[in-house]
């Protein structure tokens, strides 16, 4: 990576005179930013573009060129990596479009890329996108002409896979005050991608906060160990959420949409910060930025009441808490002041007061004083005179900010001229909305208050049951049966059962396992048993089974004649308890995964499941059932008892532990778990195999 970010000589391949060339923008730009190191042109004809002389070859190149910016037709990037490679070149960006973003040819042309690449070891960014900018040593490859007043040099570095957006982070971020310090436009990522990006940045000195735009995710889980593992904040802006979006981005990077309820469940439970839309992030970057939030109480200071009454608001939904603050501390505010109408309470109300340096005071008095974990400071102000004492205002507070090592929010509402210049003149993050700054203060204490439960994956499976390995010996789908034994080897309870072949076979385990019993057809082809009337309930004696029996089966042969029927199930007929539903699947990026939510019209008709990857921890799992909104009706209301909810956490527990030690198994079911007052079990099981190939 140091080669990409820090390289001696830079070729530019695609150069040309002709005025509408876009690969003479790149070295436009690297001479805009003040790149100082060596800057070739390679093109069909011979010239000079931007000083530079245009070489017709990359064999005529000198040695230690580190890095080659690759902008020409498709068909041609396979063929000039490779003569990278035999020159000596080892790392490329190629910016061209015309892969598998565009077609199919595009994608075969994508693969002759990667291989020519390979043969030559050549490590690659892109293609398809606009490249590569490092603010520290003026490094800006992007083939749009850029002002080098555009951005400037912070802390943040930006991994995204649209290049537009890279642009736009990097202007948002440097008029935000924070500066970028790494831009990355990561294309169709053929090559190098996110993971391999993060690698790098979580090592590199000059960055302290990374956000990553993402369309889509492909090594989901490796993505998430390293985020969860980062002493850096790690921000993501993963766009493609819905089907509305997929189409636009197939078009546009070859992503694929990932099921956005596990990507937030995987966020979630490693401890990273979501963003919803570019302020969003913004913000939380300018969160991250100021000293840590370790705790929820708070001090608000605002010059307008009903603005002291918004963050309030908003501060209590975010589960903070507004410090009570003794009268003494008060009165001693108070006596800063000649004013009397600094209210006597916390939001402290300032309204009164008109000399900025003293509202510098009040803030340094209660950081020191109270200690509290934050201070929101809500400042109104107007053009002139005030214009002048509010950047004086922040430069104090930000001098107090860290001395105390105190976040100080500073919330300015003042006409957006106003802001533009303070934001320009001060090197401090300025919020311009109340929720903003309290959902930035509430991400960093999130990050230091929820510790990641986010178990690294084992690199392969450990012991499990022999029993198991004869289940899960051919693809498809397992029968109830089955899937029953399958939970049950990894001590899952489960309803008493026996599969049968005959009615004289259901007789006899119904007369062990003690009336009322449930019969269910078994079938791989059957996936709802009930729609084609292969469930009976509640039967209660021999005569009913015997009848039963050969109706059921009378049912699904009319409903379903195709499908291949291999017995029936004889179930201990359970009454009462909560319905609940245990689910897991195997991602296709983030791995094993475990749902969790209330059955019945909870799930079919609210949705109301939660997702976590596997392997979970028994605090995941409890997170996992106090995350469902109607899981408070397993506590008991209006008299009910509680469900045995360590029971229900040692089922989630088996379930996680099932998916790690099956890789076989890419999705099961159990609905309903009953969970009673006291332990659980499992009456109807479903699961999909797809056995491992050596």
């Amino acid at each position: 990576m140091d080669r990409i970010f820090y390289p001696d000589a830079v070729v530019v391949i695609g150069v040309s005179e002709h005025p509408d060339n876009l690969a003479a923008n790149i070295i436009s730009n690297l001479q805009e930013f003040g790149y100082s190191g060596d800057v070739y042109a390679v093109g069909l004809h011979s010239g000079e573009v931007h000083g530079v002389p245009i070489l017709t070859s990359i064999e005529s190149l000198p040695d230690g060129v580190d890095l080659g910016v690759i902008l020409t037709p498709a068909a041609t990037v396979p063929g000039l990596l490779e003569s990278c490679g035999k020159r000596g070149i080892l790392r490329a960006v190629v910016e061209s479009g015309g892969f598998s973003e565009f077609s199919e040819e595009g994608r075969g042309l994508e693969e002759r890329m990667y291989a020519a690449a390979g043969r030559s070891d050549v490590r690659f960014v892109g293609p398809n996108c606009i490249s590569v900018i490092n603010m520290e040593n003026g490094l800006c490859l992007p083939f749009v002409r850029l002002e080098r007043r555009m951005a400037r040099r912070g802390s943040v570095s930006v991994l995204a896979q649209s290049g537009g957006i890279s642009i736009t982070y990097a202007i948002l971020f440097s008029e935000a005050g924070l500066g970028v310090n790494k831009v990355v436009s990561m294309g169709n990522k053929v090559d190098l991608d996110e993971v391999d990006y993060l690698k790098f940045l979580l090592e590199d000195p000059g960055t302290e906060i990374i956000c990553l735009y993402l369309e889509s995710i492909e090594e989901g889980r490796q993505l998430i160990e390293l985020a969860a593992s980062s002493p850096k904040p790690v921000i993501v802006h993963k766009a493609n959420r819905s089907r509305a979006s997929t189409g636009i981005a197939l078009s546009h990077t070859a992503a694929l949409a990932n099921d956005d309820r596990i990507v937030d469940a995987a966020l979630r439970q490693a401890g990273v910060a979501r963003a919803v839309s570019f302020d969003d992030a913004v913000a939380l970057a300018q969160g991250f930025s100021l000293p840590s939030v370790l705790g929820n109480d708070v001090v608000v200071a605002s010059r307008s009441g009903g603005h002291a009454v918004v963050a309030a608001d908003l501060l209590d939904a975010h589960g903070f808490h507004l410090m009570s603050i003794p009268e003494e501390f008060l009165a001693d505010v108070q006596s800063l002041s000649r004013a009397d109408v600094i209210a006597l309470t916390n939001p402290l109300d300032l309204g009164s007061i008109f000399d900025f340096d003293l509202y510098g005071r009040i803030v340094e008095r209660c950081l020191r004083g109270l200690d509290p974990h934050a201070l929101l400071l809500v400042h109104t102000y107007s053009p002139g005179d005030e214009s002048e004492m509010s950047r004086h205002l922040v430069r104090r507070l930000q001098d107090l900010s860290h001395d105390t090592d105190t976040p100080v929010a500073f919330c300015a509402f003042a006409p957006q001229q106003e802001i533009e210049l303070l934001k320009r003149e001060v090197d401090y993050p300025i919020f311009t909305e109340i929720e903003a700054a309290v959902r930035a203060l509430g991400a960093s204490r999130d990050r230091h208050a929820r510790p990641s439960h986010l178990l690294p994956l084992p690199a392969r499976p450990g012991q499990r049951p022999q029993q198991v390995d004869d289940l899960l010996t051919q693809d498809g789908a397992l029968t109830t049966d089955a899937a029953l034994a399958l939970c049950a080897a990894f001590g899952l309870p489960v309803a008493e059962w026996a599969a049968v072949d005959s009615v004289g076979g259901a007789l006899t385990a119904a007369g062990a396992i003690g009336y009322p019993v449930a019969l269910k057809v078994l079938s791989p082809d059957l996936i709802h048993k009930s729609d084609v009337g292969g469930v009976a309930l509640e039967i209660g004696n021999r005569r009913t089974l015997r009848a039963t029996y050969d109706a059921l089966l009378a049912r699904v042969e009319e409903r379903a004649p195709h499908v291949y029927v291999t017995g029936v199930l004889v179930q201990q007929m359970l009454s009462g308890g909560w319905e609940v539903i245990l689910g897991g699947r195997r991602d296709p990026s983030f791995g094993p995964v475990v749902m969790f939510g209330l059955g019945g019209v909870y799930v079919e008709v609210f949705g109301d499941v939660v997702f976590r990857l596997a392997p979970l921890t028994r605090e995941g799992a409890v997170g996992m059932i106090s995350d469902v909104r109607a899981s408070r009706l397993l506590r008991g209301i209006r008299g009910e008892p509680p469900a045995d909810l360590d029971a229900l956490v040692e089922a989630l527990l088996a379930l996680s532990h099932l998916l790690i030690e099956c890789p076989e198994v890419v999705e099961i079911e159990l609905n309903p778990l009953l969970v009673f007052e006291r332990g659980v079990a499992a009456v109807d099981a479903r699961g999909v195999v797809r056995c491992q190939k050596t």
